[in-house]
């Protein structure tokens, strides 16, 4: 997230950080929380930059030290990332034993710990001995998005600053900068806060062809054709899929498409699906109808947690939209 962006959607937490530096009062740790893509670790990467830069308007972005920052290569800046699925005693233990060495060039050293909640509990209580001992030119970030998942006594020793959640509006437009068509955007943003994880997303595929089949379906629907006929050509990609996430996706793009209908139908205005609601005969549909399947899909949306013949489901579904 560029610097603008933080200052604009994270205007608060970005203050108090600020603040302590300019008043030279930064606490030794910090414990940033927040959800994925909400720009935390931007500002833990941001406040090493004010730490280390030492140009007059710092962080300058473009010195030694802080491209050296942007590229985890600068020597007084240490990441620490989950190994799998976890972050060990012995990478705690490393990190100890790394800053106990004299700073490069008498800088401050800084750690910035990401999804710190996955911290074992060895790690944990390592990093806990670590921080009860602050040494005065340490600096710890910790990133997380589960703050409960630490020991109360970790999250006691940190300034604790919580980051709001990114409005939707600001993926999508990165999105959109980007190439990305307005639907499928806006069908992303609710999956992932992320812009890499949204791209990562949008370049397998399966986002788009769902989305197809799912406007094809919605189409048939509103026109009284058979609905499952659309799905039976299309059954492959269904059957062939076994991670129920896209399953689940698909009902969520269905269920978008037709409260965007809603909204056309109770305000006259919708913001996207056009290529569908422009050729709808509204006269024809009954709100109490769209409500109808809006609750039908939430429902078989709940089935879908469940391993289910997925055939048999999505007939049922189709048969009574």
């Amino acid at each position: 997230m560029k610097n603008e962006d933080l200052f604009k959607y994270q205007k608060d937490a970005m203050r108090l950080l600020t603040s302590g530096f300019e008043k030279d009062k930064l606490v030794h740790a910090y414990l940033l929380d927040g959800n994925p893509g909400c720009g935390s670790l931007d500002a833990a990467i941001y406040m090493a930059k004010k730490l280390l830069c030492e140009k007059q308007n710092a962080p300058c972005m473009n010195c030694g030290d802080c491209k050296k920052i942007d590229s985890h290569t600068h020597l007084n800046v240490l990441f620490i990332h989950p190994d799998g699925d976890v972050i060990k005693k012995e990478q705690i233990e490393n990190l100890i034993k790394d800053f106990s060495l004299t700073s490069f060039n008498g800088k401050p050293q800084i750690y910035i710990i990401t999804q710190a909640d996955k911290m074992n509990a060895s790690a944990q209580n390592a990093l806990l001995k670590f921080l009860e001992e602050p040494n005065p030119n340490h600096y710890a970030f910790l990133i997380t998005s589960n703050y409960k998942r630490l020991l109360d006594t970790i999250v006691s020793r940190c300034q604790f600053i919580h980051f709001k959640p990114i409005p939707k509006q600001y993926l999508m437009s990165k999105l959109i900068d980007y190439g990305v068509e307005k639907d499928i955007a806006y069908i992303v943003s609710h999956l992932t806060s992320e812009v890499d994880v949204a791209m990562k997303y949008i370049e397998e595929g399966k986002i788009t062809n769902f989305m197809l089949v799912a406007k094809k379906i919605v189409d048939k629907d509103l026109k009284q054709k058979d609905v499952y006929v659309e799905y039976y050509r299309n059954k492959v990609i269904f059957i062939e899929e076994k991670d129920k996430f896209y399953h689940r996706l698909f009902l969520d793009i269905l269920i978008l498409i037709y409260q965007e209908i809603l909204l056309k139908m109770t305000t006259s205005k919708n913001e996207y699906f056009d290529d569908i609601l422009e050729n709808v005969k509204f006269k024809d549909i009954k709100i109490n109808d769209i409500i109808r399947k809006l609750d039908l899909l939430n429902t078989y949306q709940e089935r879908f947690n469940y391993y289910v013949n997925l055939d048999l489901q999505y007939t049922s579904l189709f048969s009574k939209l």
